[in-house]
């Protein structure tokens, strides 16, 4: 019921985008790639990237069973993820990516601390050898659960909505140990480089 609310306040947002020749270049190339953003942000993205053939990863848990079903609401692949030792999780990422264009994935989640980019995340597509394309969202009204680890935002109806995608990150093959946490950071700033940059937009256009 939430996805069709959800669908129905879309119509009504008057929606930006920025630099989102980088999410076309990447989609129409053959590089695999993990879209990032932070799990309080994701309630807009999916429904303003509806169309694009891509796979979301939540988790086994109630948060990651409404995030799945709000995906497939809008017509993305969702594949919930066990937590479980990393071989298991690394296995179920290649299966996934072996047939997907783009993964979206809330690089924060499931349970935080908020903005702090998962070092696993990173070991995984360094893996995988998939690059990193950061993205941020802002809405100029929007309800905003601060009592949430996350702080998820809920753009209003009939709301200005911009969406920001910042340079794709390449990601070396077997990146070593040492570099894990330092790209991880590398990440969470990109990203909130992105959520000021989205902010500055949807306040200078107005309403």
């Amino acid at each position: 019921m939430f996805a069709w609310v959800l669908r129905l306040q879309r119509l009504t947002w008057r929606v930006c985008f920025q630099d989102r020749e980088y999410l076309e270049r990447l989609y129409g190339s053959k590089n695999k790639f993990l879209l990032c953003f932070w799990h309080g942000k994701y309630v807009p993205i999916f429904p303003v990237l509806e169309g694009y053939e891509a796979y979301v990863l939540s988790n086994l848990s109630h948060r990651g069973a409404v995030i799945a079903e709000i995906g497939r609401n809008f017509g993305y692949h969702v594949v919930q993820i066990p937590d479980g030792p990393r071989g298991d999780t690394l296995k179920i990422m290649v299966e996934v990516l072996s047939s997907a264009r783009a993964v979206g994935i809330a690089v924060d989640g499931p349970l935080g601390p908020p903005h702090r980019v998962k070092t696993s995340i990173i070991r995984m597509a360094s893996a995988l050898e998939c690059d990193l394309l950061p993205v941020s969202v802002s809405s100029r009204r929007k309800l905003v659960l601060n009592k949430r680890w996350d702080r998820m935002e809920l753009p209003l109806p009939f709301t200005r909505v911009c969406l920001v995608f910042g340079e794709p990150i390449k990601m070396p093959l077997n990146l070593p140990d040492r570099h894990i946490k330092e790209l991880a950071d590398h990440l969470a700033g990109a990203i909130a480089d992105l959520d000021d940059k989205a902010e500055s937009i949807v306040l200078r256009q107005g309403e």
